[in-house]
């Protein structure tokens, strides 16, 4: 039986782009689904990166190290966000409509490897057309209050699920956040469907997949 992790992403994160990345390059080799559910932070919430000067400057340089090991070339959006309510509200249509892993994919491309602002119409248009997306339902999904309440929907099992930052990804009673933590998932769903994961006791650098 195909099981299921809830996913919490955000397009404001650069290392859930960096895990959502890393997924969809394995994910014929997983044998579950994902539950995909959009959050983002509120406006002014504490401990927000972008406000401390160390912080901020570390996980730039962090996430372009990582994303240079992956073959990616980083550019940060300037300026860093937008109303992330609009990008979010538009990929939950574009997953109704089949197509939420490229949507999600070629958003983070446009945000970390163009630097554009995903949030405005031209970029959801422009992603859309190149998925086959009707670009003027995207931008319609994008306002709509019937998205709006899926979003606070996921905010709030966000609370339940004591979610305190993306990606996190839930299985079975399990939290594992972070794109580093990809290994732990993987390896405990390798070992629930019958696979052998490495001794680490005999090797602490081997990788389950």
């Amino acid at each position: 039986m195909n099981k299921t992790v809830r996913f919490y992403f955000s397009f404001r994160s650069p290392y859930s782009w960096l895990a959502t990345f890393r997924i969809y390059h394995l994910e014929d080799k997983l044998p579950v689904s994902f539950d995909l559910v959009p959050v983002f932070p509120p406006k002014d919430y504490k401990n927000d990166p972008e406000t401390q000067l160390n912080k901020k400057d570390y996980i730039r340089n962090d996430v372009k190290r990582i994303a240079n090991a992956y073959g990616l070339n980083v550019c940060f959006p300037n300026p860093f966000d937008t109303n992330w309510v609009r990008p979010h509200s538009a990929f939950l249509y574009a997953n109704d409509q089949k197509k939420g892993p490229e949507f999600i994919l070629a958003m983070y491309s446009a945000r970390f490897l163009e630097g554009y602002d995903i949030g405005s119409d031209k970029i959801m248009k422009m992603i859309a057309e190149k998925l086959g997306l009707d670009p003027l339902k995207i931008l319609k999904a994008a306002d709509d209050k019937k998205f709006h309440k899926y979003i606070l929907r996921g905010l709030s099992q966000a609370g339940d699920d004591k979610i305190f930052g993306v990606p996190t990804f839930i299985y079975g009673d399990q939290m594992y956040w972070g794109n580093d933590r990809l290994e732990w998932l993987f390896r405990d769903i390798y070992r629930d469907t019958g696979q052998t994961v490495p001794n680490l006791s005999n090797d602490l650098f081997a990788r389950p997949y």
